[in-house]
């Protein structure tokens, strides 16, 4: 029997006062903008938002995804003048995965049902839970079908996304990558070699593809062995 999440973790800090402040900290100049001001703007700008988007709401889930989308597009729309896009979304994107990656254990057990106590169990733990609490946690805003399903292998297509189809239909698609670079907080932490998971993601919508893959693969026992012996000979003091 697979654990049951603890609760629901968020994929990060997605207040405007938090993407502000890490904003404000990097941006040279606000050109005579006060934070005040900032702020002001982006909470407008933000229940335009949730309003002209509230026919993509289907579920609790979506409704969710909406406020969280509309708070990161809004600050991005406010401060793009202010420095770019590509500045912005760097800023934006480090704001919300270094949060993330500090809760990462509390989320694999969440999402996944992979627990520290027993990391050999991630591959079957992904297997059984990828797409199950996926649809469960994202709603039906996402789209998820089940590619391959065996004992070395969990592919699973995405073939609608909630922030893909909001971004778009917004004219702000770049933004995307955000939520896109979320997902390689957790792939890095599921690549230690403990966890014996290896995961490709060859496709997304991001990039104009059909759907997001996502291949999960059993990593061969020797594979696991020898990148533990490689992480062991790169420590200070080690053979």
């Amino acid at each position: 029997m697979s654990e049951q999440p603890s609760a629901v973790l968020s994929f990060a800090e997605t207040t405007v006062e938090a993407l502000l402040a890490a904003a404000i900290a990097r941006i040279i100049g606000l050109r005579g903008r006060s934070p005040d001001e900032l702020e002001r703007d982006v909470r407008m700008r933000i229940s335009t938002l949730v309003e002209w988007n509230a026919h993509l709401v289907l579920d609790a889930p979506t409704a969710q995804w909406l406020l969280r989308a509309s708070t990161v597009l809004a600050v991005y729309q406010v401060l793009e003048p202010l420095a770019g896009s590509a500045k912005v979304i760097a800023i934006l994107r480090d704001a919300m995965t270094e949060p993330f990656r500090e809760k990462m254990s509390e989320y694999l057990l969440s999402r996944f049902g992979v627990s520290q106590d027993a990391p050999a169990q991630a591959f079957a733990r992904i297997s059984e839970n990828f797409k199950a609490r996926g649809e469960a946690r994202f709603g039906k805003a996402f789209s998820y079908v089940q590619d391959v399903q065996d004992a070395d292998r969990a592919f699973t297509n995405i073939h609608r996304c909630f922030f893909n189809d909001f971004f778009r239909a917004n004219g702000a698609a770049e933004v995307t990558s955000i939520f896109c670079a979320l997902d390689n907080v957790w792939v890095d932490a599921l690549h230690e070699a403990r966890y014996g998971v290896r995961f490709a993601r060859p496709t997304t919508l991001a990039q104009g593809a059909d759907a997001c893959r996502f291949q999960f693969s059993r990593a061969p026992a020797c594979a696991v062995d020898e990148e533990q012996e490689a992480r062991w000979s790169h420590r200070p003091g080690g053979p």
